[in-house]
């Protein structure tokens, strides 16, 4: 979890956009705080009674609350006597339903202490509130060690409030009622939802936080409209745990270490939690809330494992309307299924976009590519006889979009937090922004907020995030798979549309050690064509997109055949204003732009990204011990341009791509600042480098591919799959595999860059903990070689599994000098081509 003030300047950026308010206080307390157990007659009748005994009491007078009138007392006095108001709402309330036998028992008590800090299960997610209702049935298990602990409040167990004398201060409240939210979305796994109240001087509001969106009331005079606060009260008195928003289906259970552990159920399967993997994604209120977790079926009733095998669960909020990953996996493979019919019946290989027959099957063949899914189900739970899916809905007609902060400047994002293999060790390591989780980018303004759905996913295999392998040759080989597998995606129709360190994941099989990348996160990949980017929402990873995708404009179309004004004939980039580093930046501006199709190479293109990424966020430990102060600052500023997160088009990846059709040399610029760091390892760090060739080679079929039919004025235009061919992916895939023979048995680490010299608005990309991270890689076998390269032919060479000969530094910088002119002439070359060939 972020440090509170960096928390609040991230929700600060990320908030506003997802907040609404509704019609009216009373519209607020209908949708969310109706107990289902009262009629709406019985609601008023109940509140009424309520609001008469206590003016009885003399709690209540016509003037409102007399004990909360604003005064010469401090925040915290005037605002301490709503403890006893509530609790005599809820004694009243007990009193009337004994007749009524209507209410449930009372769930929470009212405490209004803003000096006790609550309990956290995750470091960095304690914080002090000024009041909260807390749960009298604790979530988490009474603690054998530490008794000071078991008397404080649990962060899962509470609903927040915060109060200010003066409504100027109400920028302060929103934060912190927000941040309180964010906090406990964060560290409680079972909770769907937070509702909690805010007051500044005599105006109240209610609030709900939850996956989908975030909804606040209009403030009211709570001593003029006391019967919507006694309404209220009186939920967050008597409500269920469901209805206060936790999730029955997730139970906390001390091992016998005295750790937390979480039983989740799916679909009548119980599975308890062994050891955390991921759960950065959740580090924000309106998200997938993405948190991964190793764990082992389970036997709630006797307390006993279910055979021997773990196995990996993914909880995630998805969009009501998308489909689930298993439904999605299943149609890749029944689209190679039928093409293996087809090479089966005699169908040409040429005619199914295949250039060599498969080792067994398409379907099998694919299958290491792919993650193995187990179960893919909606979670549900029981409410009187039925069950009842768990959405967060959407917002109701009426809502408004909600104004945060008047006044004031929001802040820049800062970076996010990736949580370390247990959770109770959660808040210490910090990673690059851009491998937070993926998210649906809305194409309409604020106030758009799907419904979405709670699914629970769980996999076969174990597997470790792309970012987290540390052995370059590994990381090298990670990359030849990950192209094959999405040469697999291209032959069944289908594009990802959100390749990401996060979404390549590397699994290592225990007993023979070997290394297999799996594609994961498919609620996202659709049939190529099927829809056209420009109406639908951008999906994916910003920092990973492809630049096109982003721009949503096919940047290698001759203007001749597009629908631009201009008939130069030549290839184009947009203009737009300079930035310090120079060449123009893409701006955002679909005006001229009415057609686009995602097709397959935006997937490519993603993927080199990442191997872009790990050039500039890990270095050797020869390297990395060295780096100076203004080197620092110069990896942090590229990898910033390169890969920081904006929804707009990214400028500095623009004019790297644009430097393969003459518009400056930025790509030429980021191969020298690396030839220039990774020169300094004379054994490997050139040889990592060479990656970067397959920008070129990548650009160039950017420009095959788009000027080989005509564009039609049709928005259900596309590229014909022919164009798409598998020698391309197999080119890509030799120079990584290059790369690899050239590491292999090196031992390479990559390490993460600890000294940085500070930056003015950004820390810099790559910073981490001190913890160092590093495993044991095995040196593969000869033989193991040798069968590698037999299967994969085009990677074959004389010189493999060599090493490299030391190369002196003036052999270095002559490298580079001929890298360079190669670059040049090549761009050149290419561009005159095509010119020739459209004119």
């Amino acid at each position: 979890m972020l440090p509170l003030p960096q928390q609040r300047a991230a929700l600060r950026k990320t908030i506003p956009a997802h907040t609404v308010q509704t019609a009216s206080p009373i519209a607020f307390l209908k949708r969310h705080c109706s107990l289902p157990e009262l009629s709406s007659s019985e609601h008023d009748g109940l509140v009424a009674h309520v609001i008469s005994e206590l003016k009885e009491r003399e709690l209540l007078n016509d003037s409102g609350w007399p004990d909360t009138i604003i005064d010469g007392r401090t925040e915290g006095a005037i605002f301490k006597n709503l403890e006893p108001i509530v609790a005599a709402i809820g004694d009243i309330c007990l009193l009337w339903d004994d007749e009524a036998q209507k209410l449930n028992d009372r769930t929470t008590t009212f405490e209004c202490d803003g000096s006790n800090t609550t309990n956290s299960e995750v470091p960095g997610s304690s914080f002090m509130v000024d009041a909260k209702f807390i749960l009298l049935e604790r979530c988490t298990p009474t603690s054998n060690v530490s008794d000071s602990e078991n008397d404080k409040a649990d962060t899962v167990d509470i609903s927040p409030a915060e109060f200010k004398k003066i409504v100027s201060d109400r920028a302060d409240n929103e934060i912190k009622i927000a941040s309180a939210a964010n906090h406990t979305l964060f560290n409680d796994y079972s909770r769907r939802f937070v509702l909690g109240f805010t007051i500044e001087g005599v105006e109240m509001r209610f609030w709900h936080f939850s996956r989908s969106h975030i909804a606040v009331s209009p403030a009211f005079d709570y001593h003029q409209e006391p019967e919507l606060f006694v309404r209220f009260a009186i939920f967050m008195t008597f409500a269920d745990r469901i209805d206060l928003g936790y999730d029955p289906t997730v139970t906390r259970i001390r091992d016998a270490n005295n750790k937390i552990q979480y039983q989740f159920e799916v679909d009548g399967k119980f599975y308890l939690t062994e050891s955390f993997i991921a759960e950065s994604a959740a580090n924000d209120i309106v998200t997938r809330a993405t948190r991964v977790w190793s764990v082992r079926e389970y036997d709630p009733i006797k307390g006993t494992f279910i055979g021997s095998n773990s196995v990996v669960l993914k909880d995630v909020w998805l969009f009501s309307d998308a489909k689930g990953e298993k439904a999605i996996h299943d149609e890749i493979f029944a689209a190679l299924k039928t093409l293996d019919d087809r090479l089966a019946a005699g169908t040409p290989l040429i005619a199914l976009g295949l250039d060599d027959s498969p080792q067994v099957s398409l379907v099998e063949d694919a299958k290491p590519f792919f993650m193995d899914i187990l179960q893919d189900v909606v979670v549900t739970f029981k409410r009187g006889d039925a069950q009842h899916a768990d959405v967060a809905p959407a917002p109701e007609s009426g809502y408004t979009p909600f104004s945060y902060f008047p006044g004031s400047k929001l802040r820049p994002a800062v970076l996010g937090k990736v949580p370390s293999s247990l959770r109770a060790e959660l808040g210490t390591n910090e990673v690059p922004p851009v491998v937070e989780e993926s998210e649906e980018i809305p194409a309409t303004p604020i106030g758009d907020h799907p419904e979405r759905t709670h699914r629970r996913i769980i996999f076969a295999h174990h597997c470790t995030q792309l970012y987290e392998v540390s052995d370059y040759a590994d990381y090298a080989l990670a990359m030849v798979h990950l192209l094959e597998g999405l040469n697999y995606l291209r032959l069944a129709g289908y594009v990802h549309r959100d390749i990401s360190p996060g979404n390549c994941l590397v699994f290592k099989d225990p007993s023979s050690g070997k290394l297999q990348l799996k594609i994961s996160d498919l609620e996202y990949a659709r049939v190529y064509g099927a829809d056209s980017s420009n109406v639908v929402p951008l999906t994916g990873t910003p920092g990973f997109m492809a630049i096109e995708y982003q721009c949503r404009e096919h940047q290698f179309l001759p203007f001749s055949r597009t629908n631009c004004v201009s008939s130069s004939a030549t290839f184009r980039l947009r203009d737009a204003p300079k930035t310090k580093l120079g060449p123009p930046v893409a701006t955002q501006n679909f005006a001229n732009t009415p057609w686009f199709r995602f097709n397959y190479l935006h997937d490519v293109e993603s993927a080199l990204w990442l191997y872009c990424w790990l050039l500039l966020h890990r270095l050797p430990e020869s390297i990395s011990d060295r780096l100076s102060a203004s080197q620092c600052d110069s990896i942090g500023r590229y990898a910033r341009e390169l890969f920081g997160i904006t929804l707009v088009p990214n400028g500095m990846r623009s004019r790297f791509m644009g430097s393969f059709l003459g518009h400056g040399d930025t790509f030429g610029a980021v191969v020298r600042f690396l030839t220039s760091l990774y020169g300094q390892d004379e054994d490997y760090g050139l040889s990592l480098l060479r990656g970067l060739d397959n920008f070129q080679q990548l650009a160039t079929y950017y420009m095959q591919v788009e000027a080989s039919t005509q564009v039609s004025s049709d928005r259900s235009f596309k590229w014909a799959d022919k164009e798409f061919h598998p020698s391309f992916y197999r080119q890509l895939q030799s120079v990584f595999y290059d790369v690899f023979i050239a590491l292999q048995g090196s031992q390479l680490q990559a390490t993460r860059i600890r000294q940085v010299a500070p930056l003015k608005r950004v820390a810099l990309a790559a910073a981490v903990s001190d913890e160092e991270e590093e495993e044991e890689e095995e040196e593969v076998r000869p033989s193991k070689r040798a069968k590698l390269q037999k299967s994969r032919p085009f990677a074959s060479r004389s010189s493999a599994g060599s090493k490299q000969p030391r190369v002196q530094s003036w052999f270095s910088s002559s490298l580079y000098v001929i890298f360079y002119l190669r670059c040049n002439l090549y761009i050149l070359h290419r561009c005159t081509t095509y010119i020739s060939f459209l004119c």
